[in-house]
């Protein structure tokens, strides 16, 4: 089994379904951007817990502090996610409400997401670039593939219900 870069796979998914989320905006089909919003914000909080449960507190005991790397990072950037996607997701319901809602309301909307976006784009390099890789080194094979194994990536590659 490989790295625990497979666990990325997981932001991949999580990008494409906030991406279709966003198309439904620009189509004006509000009522089903705010389905894949909900959607897409079980799938998130469902990652976080994962990682907060499990990955980090690992990373902590193994890793500790690296320049860029502190673990309290990766909790505040947690938390900072779930309070930008709580601003912009009432502006999401108000729209699938309003059957007179159009382009200038989904241009406002999208324009409130794109601190979300921009923190999102950051967290998700840290743990690319730090989180993941740094853990990998600390942990032996055996140690990895039973991470990887719980995420469902010794099974099904294509697994999207995976647990990260």
């Amino acid at each position: 089994m490989g790295s625990l870069d497979h666990l990325m796979h997981v932001h991949g998914d999580l990008d494409e379904l906030f991406a279709r989320h966003r198309d439904a905006i620009v189509l004006l089909n509000f009522k089903q951007a705010l389905e894949l919003l909900e959607q897409y914000e079980v799938e998130l909080r469902r990652h976080m817990k994962h990682e907060e449960e499990q990955i980090f507190p690992l990373y902590e005991e193994r890793v500790g502090h690296v320049p860029g790397g502190d673990p309290r990072f990766f909790y505040l950037e947690h938390a900072n996610l779930l309070k930008n996607l709580a601003l912009f997701k009432p502006l999401v319901e108000k729209l699938a409400a309003d059957p007179s809602a159009g382009p200038r309301q989904a241009h406002e909307c999208l324009r409130e997401q794109s601190s979300y976006l921009h923190l999102l784009e950051h967290h998700d390099l840290r743990e690319k670039n730090i989180l993941y890789p740094q853990l990998d080194r600390k942990l032996t094979q055996d140690e990895r593939s039973a991470i990887l194994s719980r995420c469902g990536f010794d099974h099904d590659p294509q697994n999207t219900q995976r647990c990260v």
